[in-house]
């Protein structure tokens, strides 16, 4: 990704670069860029309750569901290594076998 496009995105003073969620690899940061700008980079594993209110509002009114593959319980070791060998497409879903 092109950290410093985003950078340069902000606001031009005291802007702030929020990530939400895990980054796999570290952020390299111009300190230099942030500095001039009195700008911030936070994080946080989740949004706000209001946050994620809107956004579910937002996914109803656009019929917008989450891609998942569902796999029964019985076959969790399987489900396992799809997830560990990369080859899950977003999420996987355990169902119970009953």
């Amino acid at each position: 990704m092109n950290w410093d496009a985003y950078l340069a995105a902000l606001a031009a003073s005291k802007g702030r670069l929020h990530v939400v969620g895990a980054v796999l690899a570290p952020i390299p940061v111009n300190v230099f860029a942030i500095l001039v700008g009195q700008k911030s980079i936070s994080a946080s594993p989740l949004g706000s309750p209001q946050t994620t209110a809107k956004m579910l509002e937002f996914c109803a009114r656009h019929k917008i569901a989450a891609v998942t593959e569902q796999l029964p319980m019985s076959r969790v070791n399987e489900a396992m290594d799809h997830l560990k060998s990369g080859k899950a497409r977003y999420r996987i879903v355990l169902k119970n076998d009953f």
